[in-house]
């Protein structure tokens, strides 16, 4: 398994590499304004690269062979693989819109060949999934696995990047580590240059198998206050809503004051108190404290993650869980709530519970996460109401809420009738179908709550009163 590692490093050539990386920053916007869209249908990686280099677009810019070369396929591969994540979008819509199997074969088919162009169904969702993309990264490039070498001077290891003569002197870069367990040996470098002055060493390293996993069979639900609760009702990643609610208030509160700021510099520049304004923008207005604090505060949050996910599959063999790709478009959250959960904390449980499955061999399967939070796990019906962190069943018993959706999350993985891509109108459909009665007495707990009731602090707050 390929995992990326990290070297932080200092070096004398500031002015080369920031010379190179705005190079480099030339060569990826062009690329996306060129190939961001249509420019990729029916080209391949290498037919792109070698129409780049027959045309000598960017031959004479100052900036070594090699760099440019290994830059360029890198930025060709993040336009390719934004395609690829827009087709898999699209099969979802093809599952959406037909039933028949031809007419689905012949839709997958074309989208394989890249024949959508002519299909005016896949051309109107490639339109949509697959806009034209831009790029604004000027900071970074990529070093081949054979322009560089490794030694050890004074107990840290000094990185040589070879540079051609005629483009400047070879880059020195002096690390923090002494190169124990750092494999730098036929592994490109991504070199990135940060806000401190200091250069990210991003390389590929080959990382063992994991110790043996559990033998159980768990379904899993992702959660704010706890990173994971499974259908055994045991919690993992304690504090994880604790880090992102405070890392938020924080941030919440540093913007109001530094947009007071940002209008007092704007004044004082308007009156022609330049001195003035300039200080205030140099010494106030700063992103290095900013950028030091969502780094700790993503380490603290990735590690709370991987070692809960680590715990789960000590447990597990087979792991369910959500497939939460695709958004809510109906579901509108109030401020508070977007603000506290647009970090990226949502991909990093994904790719937790990927990558340690993947690792430790633990099966890992996505199941449909359509109305996993409605459904009363004891009776398998779609009954009952969801506030915050409690589930309410129709009989009066109170259930934790994610340890019921854990046990929804499994019994889906077994479900005849709800595949993954099934429309969550159908599954809604399915759901109730199965329900004795009158369908108007399930039409409740599936309705939008008020603003009043999604807030877990105050629910909480009201029933302790009660009580």
């Amino acid at each position: 398994m390929i995992v990326t590692r990290t070297l932080i490093a200092t070096s004398d050539a500031l002015p080369q590499i920031k010379a190179i990386c705005r190079v480099a920053g030339f060569i990826r916007a062009d690329c996306w304004r060129r190939f961001g869209a249509l420019g990729t249908v029916g080209k391949s990686n290498s037919d792109i690269r070698k129409h780049i280099t027959a045309a000598g677009w960017y031959s004479s810019l100052p900036i070594d062979g090699t760099i440019r070369a290994e830059t360029t396929k890198d930025i060709i591969n993040d336009i390719l693989t934004y395609k690829a994540a827009a087709c898999d979008k699209v099969k979802k819509s093809i599952f959406k819109c037909t039933s028949d199997d031809i007419e689905r074969k012949h839709l997958f088919t074309a989208l394989r060949k890249d024949e959508w162009l002519s299909v005016p169904f896949l051309h109107r969702q490639m339109r949509k999934h697959f806009r034209h993309g831009v790029s604004h990264c000027n900071n970074q490039f990529i070093v081949r696995a054979d322009k560089h070498s490794a030694i050890i001077v004074d107990g840290q290891l000094v990185i040589s990047v070879r540079i051609a003569g005629k483009y400047g002197d070879d880059l020195k870069l002096v690390t923090r580590s002494n190169g124990k367990n750092v494999q730098l040996k036929g592994r490109n470098l991504r070199l990135i240059l940060n806000a401190d002055q200091t250069i990210s060493i991003h390389y590929g390293f080959e990382k063992q198998a994991g110790r043996a996993c559990g033998t159980a069979e768990i379904g899993v639900d992702k959660g704010y206050t706890e990173a994971l609760v499974d259908s055994d009702g045991q919690s993992y990643g304690a504090g994880f809503g604790r880090v992102m609610t405070e890392y938020s208030e924080q941030v919440y509160r540093t913007g109001r004051q530094r947009n007071k700021l940002h209008a007092l510099e704007k004044k004082h520049r308007e009156n022609g108190n330049i001195a003035k304004a300039d200080r205030i923008k140099k010494n106030n207005l700063g992103c290095i404290k900013l950028e030091s604090r969502k780094q700790r505060t993503q380490a603290k949050l990735r590690t709370l993650v991987y070692k809960g996910v680590h715990q789960l599959a000590d447990k597990a063999a087979m792991i369910y869980s959500e497939d939460l790709m695709s958004p809510i478009a109906s579901k509108v959250q109030w401020k508070a709530y977007n603000r506290k959960m647009s970090m990226w904390a949502k991909g990093l449980l994904a790719k937790s519970l990927s990558e340690v499955s993947e690792q430790r061999n633990v099966i890992h399967q996505l199941v449909n996460c359509a109305y996993t939070s409605q459904i009363d796990s004891v009776t398998g019906l779609l009954e009952g109401k969801r506030v915050a962190d409690r589930f309410y069943r129709l009989n009066g018993d109170v259930l934790q809420a994610d340890h019921n959706a854990a046990r929804n999350v499994k019994a889906r993985a077994s479900d005849p009738e709800i595949k993954r891509f099934t429309p969550h109108k159908e599954v809604k459909r399915i759901l109730l179908s199965r329900s004795s009665g009158a369908t108007e007495r399930h039409e409740a707990p599936v309705k939008r709550l008020s603003p009043h009731e999604r807030s877990a602090d105050k629910f909480i707050g009201r029933s302790e009163q009660s009580l």
